[in-house]
């Protein structure tokens, strides 16, 4: 446990036992440099015993190009991209590079990885 982070880390610990029970769930990690965004992600990491933890970082560099987070984050998991529906794929596809982006398709790139409600 995180000294003075209880809060913290129960949301931490909620949201991965809800990922257990294949529930998604959200958490929004900001503040300042040196808050201790990155020892609450490493606290999380640690508690995911069993389940795969990707992870990106921003870099300055690679702020002008499009989904360069996007593709850090998916690179060790990029030999499953054939399991996707074929308008995931192909948004992926077009999203990272690795293939022509699909034409005209319905919601762009997010919608495609997204899918559409209903669909």
């Amino acid at each position: 446990m995180l000294h003075g982070r209880r809060a913290e880390c129960d949301a931490l610990d909620r949201l991965l036992a809800d990922a257990r029970r294949s529930r998604s769930g959200v958490l929004v990690l900001r503040g300042e440099a040196g808050a201790g965004k990155s020892a609450l992600l490493d606290h999380a990491a640690g508690r995911a015993e069993g389940m795969a933890v990707l992870r990106a970082s921003g870099v300055e560099s690679e702020a002008e190009l499009p989904f360069a987070a996007l593709h850090q984050l998916l690179r060790p998991l990029i030999e499953l991209a054939g399991r996707l529906p074929g308008p995931q794929a192909a948004a992926l596809a077009g999203a990272l590079g690795l293939g022509v982006p699909a034409e005209g398709g319905e919601g762009g790139v997010s919608g495609g990885l997204m899918g559409r409600p209903g669909a």
